[in-house]
């Protein structure tokens, strides 16, 4: 192991804010992925094509992210129904092909923990989401260039953004659950 890697390890989870500058996200070390229930159970999904920054202001209030998903990266591990998120009843990917999110404010409301208010826009819908943060530190990369690691999340109802599709089941209740749990993984990178 390089000395530069060794230091990156220890440093990796300094709590300081990383130095001012725009990041963007490292699609391979990031996930954007969704849970909400199937009948009595939990399913979880993921979207493998997204882009986003970060501008990390010289406060954290003059932050802000902006975030842009590929609707049709859509992956629950199950054709039929990746297909059926596509459909109208869901996403209606052939009008409309993306998602995106941007911040409106940034707050620090601990240490380590954050909250972003932004406005989540899908199906030309747009909504004011909150995401609840942990920021996990910052460090050099493995080209000595300053990356910051990070979580968030938030439950929202689908149904804010014209997906009411559902079925009643025969033991009661709908088979898909109007909220859904995002959670977000993302490390970025300085650029420039």
């Amino acid at each position: 192991m390089t000395d530069q890697v060794i230091e990156a390890i220890e440093t990796a989870a300094d709590i300081s804010p990383p130095p001012p500058g725009k990041y963007e996200l490292d699609v391979t070390h990031s996930t954007v992925e969704f849970v909400g229930r199937h009948m009595i159970s939990k399913v979880r999904g993921r979207f493998t094509e997204f882009t986003g920054s970060v501008e990390i202001g010289d406060t954290p209030e003059s932050s802000s992210v902006a975030v842009e998903v590929v609707a049709g990266s859509v992956t629950t591990h199950l054709e039929q129904r990746d297909n059926h998120l596509k459909s109208g009843d869901f996403f209606e990917l052939e009008k409309y092909p993306t998602f995106s999110f941007r911040s409106t404010a940034v707050r620090v409301t601990g240490e380590d923990t954050f909250e972003i208010e932004g406005e989540l826009t899908i199906k030309d819908v747009t909504n004011p989401v909150t995401l609840q943060g942990e920021y996990l530190g910052w460090g050099p990369d493995m080209g000595g260039e300053p990356m910051f690691a990070a979580s968030a999340k938030a439950t929202v109802n689908r149904e804010d953004w014209d997906m009411t599709w559902n079925m009643a089941v025969e033991t009661g209740g709908f088979l898909v659950s109007k909220k859904i749990d995002i959670e977000i993984e993302v490390e970025a990178h300085k650029v420039g």
